[in-house]
């Protein structure tokens, strides 16, 4: 489904790209050329990848290393590669021992319960984050590659580094799929399914769905970010725990306390952020080195400075380059402009032409 849905955008936005797609299962291969999202089907993950600019790999996340190997394998010089596994850290460490500073790690915070060819969607990541784990050994050049494809399918890129991105999401999707299964089998276990179903209000299948999801592919996801989801895991028993203790004791005002804070913590957390104040652009001359643009990137993100666009120029002569970061708010350019001449760099300020 997202391999499918990122093929549909990029044609969506140029329907002249060229879409080379491989699939282990070439009924797969066939319902995409037919949708339009492939246009030349491959046999082999070879044929897929020679030639290439910018390469995909939209498998389950445990089998994204061994994939690695074989692309870096055939692949031409210089071809940037990206992924879209929802667990990035270890994904990130077996890329970069193979293709070094032309891998950028991705992650697309949508999707569905849905799977497959199928269900792809071209419109499946509008005014969706996308998750990009940049390090210092990135490539400025492949991480603007992969940047432009993200925005052609109207998404919104966002750099994290692999290890905070886990954490987050072992709490905001990993947890809650988890969560869900184990609600569905609770329920289920109560009494009659007819009668569970007849009862069961809107709630309960909100809070669900994402129990409909492929297990295989949850399987994979979880084996890769174990670490950070067993950590998600205790928080949640131990909050269970302590609701547990305060309905056996009665102490219902602390239980009421409980329900108001969590309610007003949801209604914050998806309340849409306010980036107010001029757009800015910062203007710095930057070495022709892997790491820069993860260097700003994470800058930026320490001071909570939203990017609102971002462009690298590269110098005919070579060594240097210039990047142009649009800050929204004067005060967050100027804090991301002191930080930035505090790293090195000779940074100009001013409105956005």
């Amino acid at each position: 489904m997202i391999g499918g849905s990122v093929a549909l955008g990029v044609r969506r936005a140029d329907p002249e790209v060229s879409v080379v797609g491989f699939d282990g299962d070439p009924a797969s291969v066939t319902e995409a050329v037919r949708r339009g999202a492939v246009t030349h089907p491959a046999g082999t993950i070879a044929e897929a990848v020679t030639g290439a600019d910018l390469v995909v790999l939209a498998v389950p996340v445990d089998r994204i290393p061994e994939t690695l190997e074989l692309v870096a394998s055939t692949m031409d010089p210089g071809t940037v590669v990206t992924d879209v596994g929802s667990a990035k850290a270890e994904v990130v460490r077996s890329a970069e021992k193979v293709l070094g500073a032309f891998f950028v790690g991705g992650h697309p915070m949508a999707g569905s319960e849905r799977h497959g060819i199928a269900a792809a969607d071209a419109e499946l990541f509008e005014d969706a984050w996308w998750i990009l784990t940049p390090t210092t050994e990135t490539s400025p050049g492949a991480y603007a590659t992969v940047t432009a494809m993200v925005t052609s399918l109207g998404a919104k890129p966002v750099a994290v580094e692999p290890e905070v991105h886990d954490a987050l999401v072992a709490r905001l999707s990993h947890l809650p799929q988890l969560a869900a299964s184990a609600l569905v089998e609770v329920a289920a276990g109560a009494g009659d399914r007819e009668a569970l179903l007849g009862l069961a209000a809107s709630g309960f299948r909100d809070v669900t769905r994402i129990a409909a999801s492929d297990p295989d592919l949850w399987l994979a996801i979880l084996r890769t970010n174990r670490p950070a989801i067993l950590d998600a895991l205790a928080g949640l028993e131990g909050r269970l725990r302590g609701l547990s203790a305060l309905l056996v004791e009665d102490r219902w005002d602390e239980l009421r306390l409980f329900l108001q804070s969590a309610r007003t913590a949801r209604l914050e957390l998806f309340a849409k952020p306010s980036y107010g104040g001029n757009p800015i652009t910062l203007s710095l001359l930057v070495p022709d080195r892997p790491g820069v643009l993860a260097e700003v990137t994470t800058a930026a993100g320490e001071l909570g400075a939203n990017i609102e666009d971002l462009n690298i120029f590269h110098s005919t002569e070579g060594g240097r380059g210039r990047l142009e970061v649009v800050i929204a708010g004067e005060n967050k350019a100027s804090e991301l402009r002191a930080r930035l001449v505090e790293l090195g760099y000779h940074v100009d300020q001013g409105l956005p032409e």
